[in-house]
């Protein structure tokens, strides 16, 4: 899977607050957003996401990453 992509599914996820909402955001598919996240966490090997069924929070390795890589997505 595209690292691009993964990011972008990631920080979708974030700004939304899920996946329903971060997969209408990029127009993609809620399991393609998910998919691509989980590959993201797999390839880091952190959990970057706490998953509920009635919400997402940003782990602290979570929330570091996403500092990161917004300015970069955003440039």
């Amino acid at each position: 899977m595209d690292k691009f992509h993964e990011l972008n599914a990631f920080i979708a996820v974030v700004e939304t607050g899920g996946f329903s909402a971060a997969a209408r955001k990029t127009g993609e598919s809620q399991s393609a957003v998910s998919k691509a996240v989980n590959a993201l966490e797999k390839r880091l090997g952190v959990a970057l996401l706490h998953r509920t069924t009635r919400k997402i929070t940003l782990t602290d390795q979570g929330r570091k990453y996403y500092e990161r890589t917004k300015p970069l997505i955003d440039e």
